[in-house]
């Protein structure tokens, strides 16, 4: 472990370029959009928080162009549709997930 100054400086960390970040966001595009229209999924096998999280660390990991990030708004917009829907189609199992992600 380092000792003295050179211990609160953090280590840099390079953000990728945003030509790498166009695959990700193509795979999160689809999965989003295989799960469009009215819930046909118990919430227990679409585990949204996962999804959250794999979204956020697009902005977090990589050097986004604005229509990227653009891209990103509008994959945690359908994300936040996709959740509520599950939320009003199936409220008690769907609280249960999201209570069994909290506690984990």
């Amino acid at each position: 472990m380092k000792k003295g100054i050179d211990a609160a400086i953090p280590e840099f960390r390079q953000r990728r370029t945003a030509q790498l970040a166009e695959s990700e966001l193509r795979h999160l595009e689809l999965i989003l959009a295989s799960y469009a229209g009215p819930p046909d999924v118990a919430p227990g096998r679409f585990p949204t928080g996962y999804w959250d999280k794999r979204i956020a660390q697009l902005d977090a990991d990589y050097d986004l162009v604005p229509s990227q990030c653009h891209r990103v708004a509008s994959l945690q917009r359908k994300l936040a549709l996709l959740d509520n829907a599950l939320d009003s189609a199936y409220p008690e199992s769907h609280e249960d997930a999201q209570n069994r992600r909290a506690a984990a």
